[in-house]
Parts: structure tokens; C-alpha cells; sequence
């Protein structure tokens, strides 16, 4: 029932947003480097003024441990935000400092795996997400090359300085697979690609074939955004969830069991490999 009713929430969810796509003319970003994230989002020349990724009725509200906190995941069809694109821009409440899961239901068949659905016409190349929180950016993440790669795996860190998020950094999404198979895939808002000295984070990720994710019967190749957060709260008490992102584990343990074929989906295997994933946030998109 759960299953269905988060389905029901998505299907409404993707209406509204396909009554609501636009292209959006940006402005130019100033960079220092290449492939520099902004402090702000990039801002249309004309329009509503961006006031960050805030609950939509409160507003800003500072991090604290153990309260609801936004998060949004944006999805845009072209990584040079001073360009003409489309764009669109999903969130989520989790707990704070809960280890937590964003999972968009059907998104690798909504946006890449048949053709026929509408939001593969509204991004048909190239697909990037970055994530948000206050008025934080992470840098981009290639989700779909347009071809025949998809990279599925997405770790955020929140960057948390009594309450305020100070930025939004990448896990190291290479953990999942061997060196000669991890490509890097992060950029800047000019559509640079970033490398490690650029972004001062790891800047790679595993890939999966568009093919092979159309075989699996599992949601391997769905969005799914997993969050952390390090630094103080509200109250100056300590963040601790960061201690539980992947590349924390070692990283044999990963490549082995994928190596290996075992047939767990990647949700449930992420679980089991995270110590507190009964404590975990799993939140679909809704």
C-alpha cells in the first residue's frame, strides 16, 4: 500500500511539475576557477528572486538536530546555467542529522529509459542535478551523459555552522567500483568540469549502462540522494551522521559485493552496509 501510495504521490507530483517547466534565460556566473560553484543560486535576469532551499510556509529555519529540515534536488538539461534550460527542482524534509534517503520512484524510466515519456522530451541529452539547503550549492553531478552512462550514486554533505549551512560538498562516489571505472563527472554552473583542486572534494563516479539499467528489475539507476550532515546545530550540539557516509567504509567491501553480482537491490544493500540504517530517513519523493 505504502508502495502505491508513494507511486500515486509521484505520478501527481509529475504532473504539476510539467505544467510548471520553463526555460529560464540565466545570468552569466562570475568564477574564480573554471568549474567554481556559486554561493548563490544562479539567477534569472527577470523573475521571482531565489531566496535559497527553505521550507515553503516557514522559511529559513536553522539546522537543528532531530527537527525536519529542506533539502531540494535539482535537476537541469544543460550544466551551463547561463544558458537557456530547463530545470526542475524536487525537495524533501528529513530529519536532521538522520542518516537519509531521497528516492525518486521511476525517475530512470521517467528521464532516460523510454522515450516515450514525457519528461525524456523535456531533458533529452545530458542530465546534471546539484543539491541545495538554505542558501548552499553543491557543485553539479552528471546523472545521464545523454548516451549510454548514468550515474547513479549521489552522497551529499551538509556543512552545518550552529544551525547555518555553510556548504554542500560530494561524497566520494567511487567506492562503489574499481579506479579504471570511475570517470569524473562533477562541474561548476558554466559547465566546466571540476577537478579535485577546483572543488576541494572528489569529483568522480561510477557509472552504470543505460542498457544494463534497462534489464534490472531493481531502481539501481532511479535518483536517489543520500544525505549527511557534519559541523554544529541550532544548539551547538555536534552532527555525528557523517561518520556513516559510504566512503567511510572500506572500499573492497563495495567493489566486492557488486563484483560478486549478489542479487540485492542497492537500496537494501546500502542498508545493511550502514550501521544505523534502521535509524535511517527513507523518504520518496511525494
Amino acid at each position: 500500500m505504502s508502495d502505491r501510495l508513494s507511486m500515486v504521490a509521484f505520478l501527481l507530483l509529475f504532473v504539476s511539475l510539467i505544467l510548471s517547466f520553463v526555460t529560464v534565460p540565466v545570468a552569466s556566473q562570475e568564477a574564480a576557477t573554471e568549474a567554481e560553484a556559486p554561493v548563490s543560486s544562479p539567477q534569472a535576469e527577470s523573475g521571482p528572486v531565489w531566496t535559497g532551499c527553505v521550507d515553503p510556509v516557514k522559511g529559513y529555519e536553522a539546522v537543528t538536530i532531530g527537527q525536519p529540515t529542506t533539502i531540494c534536488l535539482v535537476l537541469a538539461s544543460n550544466g551551463d546555467w547561463s544558458t537557456d534550460m530547463e530545470y526542475m527542482r524536487l525537495n524533501f524534509q528529513p530529519i536532521a542529522d538522520d542518516y537519509s534517503r531521497f528516492h525518486v520512484p521511476d525517475s530512470f524510466t521517467q528521464l532516460i529509459g523510454s522515450p516515450k515519456e514525457a519528461l525524456t522530451k523535456i531533458f533529452p541529452g545530458n542530465i546534471t542535478v546539484h543539491s541545495e539547503s538554505q542558501t548552499a550549492l553543491s557543485f553539479q553531478k552528471l546523472y545521464y551523459n545523454g548516451a549510454d552512462k548514468v550515474f547513479p550514486f549521489l552522497t551529499a554533505i551538509i556543512a552545518v555552522e550552529k544551525g547555518n549551512v555553510t556548504g554542500i560538498t560530494w561524497d566520494n562516489a567511487c567506492v562503489f567500483c574499481a579506479n579504471d571505472e570511475c570517470e569524473d563527472n562533477t562541474y561548476g554552473f558554466n559547465g566546466g568540469i571540476a577537478t579535485e583542486a577546483d572543488a576541494q572534494q572528489p569529483v568522480g563516479g561510477c557509472h552504470s549502462s543505460v542498457v544494463a539499467c534497462k534489464d534490472s528489475a531493481e531502481a539501481e539507476c532511479d535518483l536517489m540522494l543520500y544525505v549527511v550532515w557534519t559541523g554544529t546545530d541550532s544548539n551547538g550540539k555536534d552532527f555525528t551522521s557523517s561518520a556513516n557516509r559510504f566512503s567511510a567504509f572500506p572500499k573492497q567491501s563495495w567493489s566486492d559485493r557488486f563484483s560478486l553480482g549478489l542479487g540485492d537491490g542497492l537500496s537494501d544493500l546500502m542498508d545493511k552496509f550502514n550501521p544505523n540504517a534502521s535509524n535511517s530517513s527513507d523518504t520518496n519523493n511525494n
